[in-house]
């Protein structure tokens, strides 16, 4: 054991966490998370941040999670697909789309990684709706994710900006930042904010009064 910047190293690999034993440290992840490859006592692998052993919001690879909401029906629900094939693609080396998520550095919240969690926070999609990610560059957690349909998706994906989120710029004039949105060759704009973060949030609120009724 060892002190770092990160705080006091642990060294977990042969720990048991649940389901859960550590195979060996993963590196560092987002936020400086220090990450662990563990393998489940079903058989499957992954990875997960040494926050989320300790303090036991993850306690198995999702099978334990699979097994409750199976009993109540939970996998019929398209939260639970969306859900598992986030959880796949973001830290399963063998997953086909790992290597445009998990491999440069797109990953999931602690939180989320209990699927009980993540529906508490996202909800059912509507008809359409798939997991969006407002800032492309950035991993799955509540403030950057939506239900949004494949329009709204698309449009997104076009339209960036130097701030590093979709319709946010910098108004050298206030000193502040505003998000901005067009619709039909109009553009229409948020209250200035006084950093990207809370543009960004006000880009979404545009997108949803502006967008989501078009078809």
């Amino acid at each position: 054991m060892y002190t770092t910047s990160m705080g006091r190293f642990i060294d977990r690999t042969g720990m048991q966490y649940g389901r859960l034993r550590v195979l060996a440290e993963a590196g560092i992840g987002a936020h400086k998370k220090r990450l662990w490859k563990c393998r489940c006592a079903c058989g499957n692998e992954l990875v997960v941040p040494a926050g989320s052993l300790a303090t036991g919001n993850t306690r198995s690879c999702g099978c334990y999670h699979q097994e409750v909401i199976t009993k109540h029906g939970g996998w019929q629900k398209s939260s639970y697909n969306t859900w598992r094939a986030m959880i796949r693609r973001c830290t399963k080396p063998e997953d086909r789309d790992f290597s445009r998520y998990g491999a440069r550095g797109i990953t999931v919240c602690e939180e989320w990684l209990d699927y009980s969690r993540f529906v508490a926070d996202m909800g059912e999609p509507k008809s359409g709706e798939t997991l969006d990610r407002i800032d492309g560059d950035k991993g799955y957690f509540k403030e950057n994710c939506r239900w949004a349909s494949g329009h709204v998706q698309a449009v997104n994906r076009k339209y960036r900006s130097f701030s590093g989120y979709r319709g946010v710029v910098y108004h050298k004039n206030l000193g502040k930042w505003i998000a901005n949105i067009t619709v039909h060759g109009k553009r229409y704009y948020s209250k200035v904010c006084a950093t990207p973060e809370e543009a960004a949030i006000a880009r979404a609120h545009l997108e949803k009064v502006y967008w989501s009724p078009l078809p």
